[in-house]
Formats: structure tokens, C-alpha cells, sequence
């Protein structure tokens, strides 16, 4: 896929990476926390900037991956990286 994704496709397309990884039937919203209200833990942190980096043909560095808190913070992250 190209690198310039629209702000709305980059939201749409991380959306549907975190439902892959937690599951369809998880309200997602901005401000939902990855630890707290996802459960997430850094493996699969880093499985989820794998796909998000085969998605949006870009690299997300793990540093910066794991530095992120909310689900809005991720896609703050993959817009800049792919701007």
C-alpha cells in the first residue's frame, strides 16, 4: 500500500489491525488504554507493529510502539510515520 494514507484510512485500517489482534466484539475508542482496558502486554505489542508496518509500508519503531498508551496515541504514531 502507499505510505499516504488519508487520516480517515489510517484510523479505519488501525482499528481493524486491533481488531484482529483482541477480537471484533471490543468497543474501541480513542482514548481506550492498551494495558488497562486491552490487556495488551509487549509481545503482543510488538505482533501489532508488525502487521501495522506490513499494512502501511513503513517502519514503527518498537521503542516508539510501546511508548504509546492509548489507542489514539497509535494512530497519532503510524499518521506521523507515514506522512
Amino acid at each position: 500500500m502507499p505510505s499516504n494514507f488519508a487520516q480517515e484510512a489510517i484510523t479505519s485500517h488501525v482499528e481493524e489491525i486491533f481488531h484482529q489482534q483482541i477480537g471484533d466484539d471490543t468497543e474501541l475508542l480513542p482514548e481506550t488504554d492498551l494495558l488497562n482496558d486491552l490487556g495488551m502486554d509487549s509481545l503482543e505489542m510488538v505482533e501489532l507493529g508488525l502487521k501495522m508496518e506490513r499494512v502501511f509500508g513503513t517502519k514503527l519503531p518498537i521503542a516508539e510502539l510501546r511508548a504509546c498508551v492509548t489507542i489514539e496515541e497509535v494512530i497519532q504514531l503510524v499518521q506521523r510515520k507515514t506522512a
